[in-house]
């Protein structure tokens, strides 16, 4: 006869092998849960044989082993040790590839502390790229539903690349350009050329893909892929599809997607030179009313978000600032009829909207950045070249010259210079001559 304990052994394991068998048949609902919330990992057959490997060796254990790591790499990150976090901050991500924070954080170590310390600015390239492929081509493999790698990636175009802070940004720029031109000669895709060894080397050197390049260009009209506002665009856009309504990711990247058309619409065509050594941005004005009607229904559904609303505004200042500057000035007080109505503190009325418009064209270059100012020069040689009235034409030249003069003569020194100085008056006139005449 069996006694107690026996038999109490045996009701355990009983019900032990009945709840495995119940898991069991949980597991393929759950897989697919996962799958409709987008939180389905990497398959191990798909990641590297390294994190594989880690998974495995470390099992419950790889948490504590990467929490002891964090700590050490957050203390040399304060003693700026910064080559030596490298090798930690690899380490992570071996430890934890699906935590998306982890390669945030080895990606901008690379791509910002340890390319400025790097005094030749092909050097700094090298890592600011490296910090780019490691989010594209490592990071979203292991995380490919992640709102926030697709974030970090548009920040470094739209920061690292596209602004002035950095004095190598004009290499960064060019490296963008010459990447792209490998594969697409004039900077479009053109959707009944796309052959399957253009798709293949986007997808190796961008980690684009065509057809969501192809579904933007639908949307706004050919876009020119050398511009790093476009890229911008691309990884705002196509990170939206993995951010929930109304959350902290949503935003993030629906301001960046909102900024990137903002800065296309201002400069969103790039002219060059026959030998490429100097190169000019042209209005898409065209993108306006596109952009509104998106603003437009954003605050539809927000109309209380504060941060919608300026972004709005800003736009709405550009479009008007744009279309003064090229001397259409019926466009420019429709918009600005609009931006009154957005922006409190703007009076609406024509006699305001020349009060504003005189003081905006009349600002001291200084006080502008590098695209402001080359787009004011050159909407002036525009004016300048195709008018038919001989004083019109020199009063605009003129004016042109003058304003790139006191532009110049605002840098500070050297080194300002360099980093957000425009090209000589004559290069630029001989390029707009030269495009206007093609």
């Amino acid at each position: 006869m069996r006694n107690p304990g026996q038999i109490r052994g045996i009701i355990l394991i009983a019900a032990g092998l009945g709840l495995l068998l119940l898991s069991g048949s949980l597991h393929s609902n759950l897989i697919e849960m996962r799958k409709v919330e987008h939180l389905q990992q990497v398959a191990p057959e798909d990641t590297t044989p390294l994190v594989a490997l880690t998974t495995v060796a470390f099992g419950g254990f790889r948490g504590l082993v990467a929490d002891a790591l964090w700590v050490r790499a957050n203390k040399m990150q304060e003693e700026a040790q910064y080559f030596e976090m490298v090798q930690l901050a690899k380490w992570i991500t071996q430890l934890e590839p699906r935590v998306p924070e982890v390669w945030s954080f080895q990606a901008w170590n690379l791509a910002y502390n340890i390319s400025v310390l790097f005094p030749e600015f092909e050097d700094r390239w090298r890592w600011v790229n490296h910090g780019l492929d490691l989010l594209r081509k490592e990071g979203l493999t292991q995380n490919p539903n992640s709102p926030e790698l697709f974030w970090d990636i548009g920040w470094m175009f739209q920061h690292k690349i596209g602004m002035e802070f950095d004095s190598a940004h004009r290499l960064y720029k060019q490296k963008i350009k010459e990447q792209v031109v490998a594969i697409l000669p004039d900077g479009y895709l053109y959707e009944d050329q796309v052959t399957p060894q253009i798709a293949e080397a986007l997808e190796e050197t961008f980690a684009m893909s065509v057809d969501e390049m192809l579904l933007l260009e639908t949307l706004y009209g050919p876009l020119d892929w050398r511009l790093p506002a476009t890229h911008v665009l691309y990884w705002s856009s196509t990170g939206l599809a993995f951010s929930d309504q109304e959350n902290n990711n949503n935003r993030r990247l629906r301001r960046m997607q909102m900024q990137s058309l903002g800065q296309l619409m201002r400069s969103g065509r790039m002219i060059e030179s026959e030998d490429g050594s100097l190169s000019i941005k042209l209005p898409r004005t065209e993108l306006i009313p596109l952009v509104i009607s998106e603003y437009e229904n954003m605050l539809a559904a927000s109309p209380y978000n504060h941060y919608l609303k300026r972004g709005f505004s800003n736009f709405l200042n550009d479009a008007t600032l744009v279309n003064a500057d090229y001397g259409d000035l019926s466009n420019a007080y429709f918009y600005y009829q609009k931006l009154a109505e957005v922006d409190e503190n703007i009076q609406p009325g024509e006699e305001a909207f020349q009060a504003y418009i005189q003081y905006q064209l009349t600002r001291n270059p200084g006080e502008l950045n590098y695209d402001e100012a080359m787009t004011r020069v050159v909407a002036l040689l525009i004016q300048s070249l195709t008018t038919d009235n001989q004083v019109r034409s020199r009063g605009f030249k003129q004016m042109a010259e003058q304003f790139h003069r006191l532009y110049q003569d605002s840098r500070t020194n050297e080194e300002h210079q360099a980093r957000t100085g425009l090209p000589p008056f004559n290069q630029i006139y001989s390029l707009v001559e030269a495009y206007l005449e093609s």
